[in-house]
């Protein structure tokens, strides 16, 4: 075969010879073409000068020329020298690095940051290459004496370099919280039921489907009951092209026939019983995410609900979608995930008022809830503004037909923004939301759930709330079963850290607690639960004793300040009420940007050091309107988080002496908050309880879910509220001549830590609760 080849090869040699000479450009084109490029630099340079430089003529303006050309030209310089080594290196060499070093970037960009990648890629290769290349030359019998001494240094740094990746992945793990080292969960107990626990009621497992499913029998031949398929071709455009082609193949349907599926827990008894339809995220398709909910649906079926947990696996990611690489799936269809929720909605109308059906009767379509994880966890809130709908925004020819009586609406680390109705985040209104999220999330890393906390409108008309709640130590998968504990996965696993992670029944209990107690509240009506929500140590018999941080609002609570009404930061929520501040190093109001995702709320940010004043520095509201809700038995109520900001303005300069205090500010505070919280009433009046007399604020929780966290460009903390409850009734205590009929303002006195910044939103007086 090779001396085939030879000969063909030889033969072609006049062929060859003929067609290198044809294509070779001669020593006047190469001249000419050079000259042509330089003529083109010259001409767009002439352009800047003639337009933006002397028209008119500013020293400025040329300087800021010369230095925007000269970084092109370093820029060019850089691409040179690139192709100039890579031209000395053998031409096999340069195959392999060329074909390894794409993969390996996209290898690298899936865990770490593109500057992470930028310096993991390299280590990586040069080390790889440096250490064989000088191994195999020390082993070679021909290596001349002479080059083992070369040979020597460069496997020494191949070593160096590959040595600096290994200990980064397995160097000893530091407290990220050491403030939190000690912290364990305590407080006054609810005295009620754990709703973590199994109810009285025995459980049926059912499925239903549409009786053709290829893998799964549950959903075919030995399906409960069977559904009918639906027509998801105008909400998921996604499906299409060749990927759609391939995706349809692998499941025996395109988009206009999506079937309807679930697993199904009921309880044994008399209904009717609220129903809860569960709703995985984005896994790859193959794997299927609908099993990973058993654990919820048998605990809620035990407690008096028909739990569903929802088939769309056909929606989810598959290296099938590379097909066409230009175009995979981005969370993009997670309006047809919400569509397909109310969908089934629909069907299980019908089937509750079918006599044949083995769940007739038994549904109360009056107490529905919806849950979802991760893409899943946006789509319940897609599909709660989706239900109140005549027609499908993006196609207004896709008639809705919902408006189904949603309860509660839950989401478990959801993505946020992936899909956005007129190119706009999802709206709710006085819809029942509750959230959570966990610190070291490997796959969805910001809070997602608190952008949409903060677009859930609780207008006051229905007793609705929300509420949300992160979770130090948890991660993405592990409120799953089937998705394993490595938020990423195989070939990806070893790059994630786990070291710190919550053991899964732990995580497993507070997604039970809080969701179980979430849908007896807002669907059974057992109100008792509220306080679990505004405070977790309420559940402390119940939860595992790690730091858990809650937010809360409802809309029976009278707003003094939300900033949201207005640009100026001077005036309050009620008509007329004034914010002042005094000795205050930083003040305004902003939109928070989490580690990835806007918060969707404005916030105050607010900051006092003592290196910029040495007076006391305070906050204060006016309460206006609110303060009629005001009196025994009530709340002062507000939602903080530590800002994670300079507390120095940026116009402030200090004195030699305190620059070494400026550099050690930059690193994150390792002591947490506390102050004054002053009361004052029309007479001037005051009284006042320190902020820890219900918690300190701890500094924002750290969290890296990635090995090498160096290379991890992600921010490794983010702004989370949580809910501080001062009862009036305390502040009356601390001072009895205060006049709780006329409270006048609330003031924030920072007396009690020398410097800080804080996020501060949702002041207000909360009233008795019924």
């Amino acid at each position: 075969m090779r001396r085939t080849f030879s000969k063909a090869w030889t033969w072609l040699k006049p062929a060859r010879s003929w067609l290198t000479g044809a294509l070779t450009p001669s020593p006047v084109a190469w001249s000419a073409a050079t000259y042509a490029l330089l003529a083109l630099w010259a001409a767009i340079l002439v352009s800047f000068l003639i337009y933006e430089v002397f028209l008119p003529f500013s020293f400025e303006k040329l300087l800021g020329l010369i230095v925007i050309f000269a970084a092109f030209a370093l820029l060019s310089l850089g691409v040179l020298l690139v192709v100039g080594i890579l031209s000395l290196l053998k031409l096999r060499y340069r195959f392999a690095l060329l074909l390894a070093l794409p993969l390996t970037l996209f290898f690298l960009l899936i865990v770490w940051s593109p500057e992470g990648m930028g310096v993991g890629a390299p280590l990586l290769l040069i080390g790889l290459s440096l250490a064989a290349g000088s191994t195999a030359a020390l082993l070679s019998r021909r290596q001349r004496q002479g080059r083992a001494y070369g040979a020597l240094i460069f496997l020494s740094l191949g070593l160096a370099a590959l040595g600096v990746l290994v200990f980064g992945l397995v160097q000893p793990l530091k407290e990220p919280n050491p403030w939190l080292v000690n912290y364990r969960l305590a407080g006054t107990p609810l005295d009620l039921p754990d709703p973590g626990k199994p109810g009285p009621y025995k459980v049926r497992y059912l499925t239903y489907g549409g009786g053709s499913d290829r893998y799964r029998p549950e959903f075919a031949a030995k399906a409960s009951f069977r559904s009918r398929p639906v027509d998801g071709s105008k909400l998921d455009a996604e499906w299409r092209g060749l990927g759609g082609a391939v995706r349809s193949f692998y499941w025996g349907f395109g988009p206009k026939a999506f079937p309807v599926q679930g697993r199904v827990w009921a309880p044994t008894g008399s209904g009717p019983f609220p129903l809860v339809l569960i709703v995985h995220g984005n896994h790859n398709m193959e794997r299927f995410s609908d099993p990973g909910y058993a654990y919820l649906g048998e605990l809620l079926a035990s407690q008096g609900f028909i739990a569903v947990s929802v088939d769309e696996n056909f929606l989810n990611s598959s290296l099938a979608d590379l097909v066409n690489p230009l175009k995979r799936r981005g969370g993009e269809e997670n309006d047809a995930r919400a569509w397909l929720l109310l969908e089934h909605l629909v069907q299980w109308r019908g089937w509750n008022a079918d006599p044949t059906n083995p769940l007739h009767g038994e549904v109360d379509m009056d107490r529905i809830g919806l849950i979802g994880h991760s893409r899943g966890g946006e789509a319940v809130g897609i599909a709660a503004a989706f239900n109140q709908l005549d027609r499908y925004p993006d196609d207004a020819s896709q008639v809705f037909n919902y408006h189904f009586k949603l309860g509660a609406v839950a989401a478990i680390a959801p993505v946020d923004g992936q899909y956005k109705p007129r190119h706009r985040s999802t709206p709710l209104s006085d819809v029942n939301y509750f959230t959570i999220q966990g610190s070291i999330d490997g796959d969805e890393r910001t809070f997602g759930g608190a952008s949409q906390y903060s677009r859930d409108l609780l207008t006051g008309k229905v007793p609705a709330f929300k509420a949300s709640l992160y979770v130090k130590d948890a991660d993405h998968n592990q409120f799953n079963t089937t998705w394993g504990r490595n938020d990423l996965g195989l070939p990806w696993e070893f790059l994630l850290d786990e070291r710190t992670l919550l053991k899964p029944a732990d995580q497993r209990q507070i997604a039970k607690v809080y969701l179980s107690a979430f849908l007896q509240e807002t669907l059974m009506g057992k109100t008792g639960y509220r306080p679990l929500f505004e405070d977790p140590r309420r559940g402390a018999a119940w939860l595992p004793p790690g730091y858990l941080a809650a937010n809360y609002a409802d809309g029976a609570t009278a707003w003094a300040a939300t900033y949201d009404e207005d640009l100026d930061p001077s005036t309050a929520a009620s008509p007329g009420a004034r914010i002042t501040g005094d000795n205050l190093s930083v003040w305004r109001e902003d939109d928070v940007k989490l580690k990835s995702n806007p918060l969707d709320t404005q916030v105050a940010l607010i900051g006092w050091d003592d290196r910029v004043h040495k007076a006391h520095a305070s906050y204060g509201i006016e309460l206006g309107e609110a303060a009629a809700k005001a009196g025994p038995g009530a709340d002062l109520v507000f939602s903080l988080a530590a800002a994670g900001i300079d507390s120095l303005p940026k116009d402030f300069h200090p004195s030699k002496a305190a620059r070494s205090d400026k550099a050690k500010e930059k690193k994150p505070d390792k002591t947490p908050l506390d102050w004054s919280v002053v009361l004052v009433d029309a007479r001037g009046m005051e009284a006042r309880l320190p902020l820890s007399h219900d918690q300190l604020l701890y500094p924002q929780i750290v969290g890296y879910s990635r090995r090498f966290a160096a290379l991890d460009g992600a921010e490794p903390s983010e702004v989370v509220m949580r809910r501080y409850r001062l009862p009036l009734n305390d502040f009356v205590a601390q001072n009895p001549a205060i006049d709780l009929a006329h409270l006048h303002a609330v003031r924030f006195d920072f007396d009690r830590s020398p410097r800080g910044t804080i996020a501060l939103d949702d002041v207000g007086i909360a009233p008795v609760r019924r």
